[in-house]
């Protein structure tokens, strides 16, 4: 039996170093003919995940010819207004599947492919799958045009590589003897946080930040650096850039090391992680830090439940049990081998350790799918959703708003790695009450309506979904959504409908165009609230007037139409 699992896990091992040595010896070309600069690379810290690839600055801006890196077919499409937009799967047959995302379009045989799967399920938003057979492509194929769809900024290309099965993203920096981008700029550390963990402290606190300054003569040093003193267990997180030759984006260094006196304490490679856990960027980082203050600091440890294996056989932490002074070295490393270092000594001076004050409220503990039932307030945690142990810290407070208490389970500084379910029984019932008119607000610190976790009415409750804690209430929309015409005339010269729509309570759930009775297909952009529809000249007759009418419902039902004669 030992000499079985021996025997499975040395295949195990040998498998994960094949796929790596393949991915590093693959022979691809570029997905852009045209050299160019980065403006995101792999695994940079975004908000709430982290960037899964490579940003191309496209040269053309937008349709700018993309290209397959190798041959394969195209095994997915999805098309949606945020997110990444209109983005494309390529599977390859050595287990690896590229991905081009915010393309603003296909190349005509793919794209009436594309066309025919949105005009059959009248939807702009499509997600639907293609066998090997229906759209193979050639090393070097054209299929694709770069756009800004999506959560872009501006017009690129995302480009990311996975394996196929189980979706592990990889670095595509590690293809870049084809891809031929050059850095020789070095990264920078910023500023350096020391935690007191477990009853440990520094200068008598739980945290200190320590700003990076240089010093004439003597490099960069940490400020007041002379004067940190801690005891107890202690670990380190740190706020750097990396940057490239040729552009003036920012990008993260991806391997941190910590040294104490000489000894590695911590090693970590921001590498090889799966696309459901890009969440978990939330406990790799200083969360609450981030969110009151925007600054990113890449912690050295983490939490029982967080799903990261990016610390490489350290603790990520020191243990300070002597009065004397401890050596410490931060560096970080980019992918070309460039790298920064900041030296500081910490003093180790025994005091008594931080008493935490007690935590109130019931423990929910994190790797354990727990329902959490207040009565006429249910939430169900599954067994991923917390990094750590969580004090719900639990309130319910009486309005005259909502039709329901205000409910509010813990707050934004604990965050979710997935969603979870949540139930609100509606105590403001009543014969006269349409329930396809209620939704699950989130509420602000004000209890303003900030956001909607959905819902469903069941039984006297509302049951919806969140991926965040705070505060929740049944709230009613009653206000249909706005249409806001932007362009409706000049069609002979400029034939594109655009207009502008919103909800502001339960959002938008569907926009349907028409040109006399017929479906007709509008593409939406959620960062700029617009949708348009560049009219088919060849369908719908030149020299002439069209009854046009667009219809835009939100979740709750209610629905805004809009109507014109249009003429072509």
């Amino acid at each position: 039996m030992r000499r079985f699992i021996g025997s499975f896990l040395t295949m195990l091992v040998w498998a994960s170093t094949t796929v790596s040595a393949q991915l590093e010896n693959w022979n691809v070309v570029s997905p852009l003919k045209t050299k160019t600069t980065l403006s995101g690379s792999f695994a940079e810290l975004r908000r709430n995940h982290f960037h899964g690839g490579l940003d191309f600055r496209t040269p053309m801006g937008e349709n700018t010819p993309i290209y397959a890196i190798d041959k394969g077919y195209v095994s997915r499409i999805t098309i949606s207004a945020r997110s990444y937009g209109k983005l494309a799967y390529i599977t390859h047959p050595n287990g690896y599947t590229t991905l081009y995302a915010h393309l603003n379009g296909f190349v005509p045989k793919l794209d009436s492919i594309v066309k025919s799967k949105q005009y059959a399920k009248q939807s702009y938003e499509i997600d639907f799958t293609l066998e090997p057979n229906e759209y193979p492509v050639n090393k070097g194929d054209l299929f694709a045009l770069s756009g800004n769809t999506g959560a872009s900024a501006g017009p690129h290309l995302h480009f990311e590589i996975r394996t196929t099965e189980g979706h592990y993203m990889q670095n595509p920096l590690k293809l870049n003897k084809d891809f031929q981008f050059e850095d020789n700029k070095n990264p920078r550390i910023f500023a350096v946080k020391l935690y007191g963990l477990n009853g440990g402290s520094v200068n008598g606190s739980k945290e200190r930040r320590y700003t990076s300054v240089l010093v004439k003569g003597k490099g960069r040093k940490l400020q007041a650096a002379n004067n940190i003193k801690a005891w107890g267990e202690i670990g380190f997180g740190v706020k750097a850039n990396d940057y490239m030759t040729g552009t003036s984006f920012t990008h993260t260094p991806r391997h941190l090391k910590v040294y104490a006196d000489g000894n590695i304490i911590s090693d970590i490679t921001i590498d090889n992680y799966k696309f459901s856990d890009t969440r978990a960027l939330n406990n790799f980082i200083d969360f609450r830090h981030q969110a009151k203050t925007g600054e990113f600091f890449m912690r050295s440890f983490k939490d029982k439940n967080n799903p990261l294996d990016f610390n490489h056989g350290t603790s990520g932490t020191l243990n300070i049990n002597e009065e004397r002074d401890y050596n410490i070295k931060y560096e970080v490393i980019d992918d070309f081998g460039n790298s920064d270092s900041i030296l500081f000594t910490i003093k180790g001076e025994q005091h008594d350790p931080i008493i935490e004050a007690p935590k109130e409220g019931d423990m929910i503990q994190a790797g354990q799918g727990t329902f959490y039932d207040k009565g006429d307030f249910l939430f169900h945690f599954p067994a991923n959703a917390l990094y750590s142990d969580l004090y719900t810290e639990y309130k319910k407070k009486a309005n005259n708003r909502y039709h329901s208490s205000i409910h509010t389970i813990g707050n934004w500084e604990n965050p979710l790695h997935t969603y979870c379910d949540l139930s609100i029984k509606v105590e403001k019932d009543s014969a006269s009450l349409d329930i396809s008119k209620l939704f699950i607000a989130k509420l602000n610190e004000n209890d303003l309506i900030i956001g909607s976790a959905g819902g469903k009415y069941t039984n006297g409750f509302m049951v919806g979904m969140t991926n965040t804690l705070g505060k929740f209430a049944v709230a009613e929309d009653k206000t249909p959504p706005v249409i806001s015409a932007i362009h409706t005339k000049g069609l002979r010269g400029y034939p594109v409908l655009v207009f502008k729509i919103s909800d502001g309570l339960s959002g938008i759930a569907s926009y349907d165009g028409y040109i006399d009775d017929e479906w007709v297909l509008f593409e939406h952009d959620a960062k700029t609230h617009t949708i348009r529809y560049h009219i088919d000249t060849k369908k719908f007759q030149k020299n002439k007037s069209h009854t046009f009418k667009l219809v835009v419902k939100d979740y709750c039902g209610n629905a805004t139409s809009y109507s014109k004669i249009i003429f072509l």
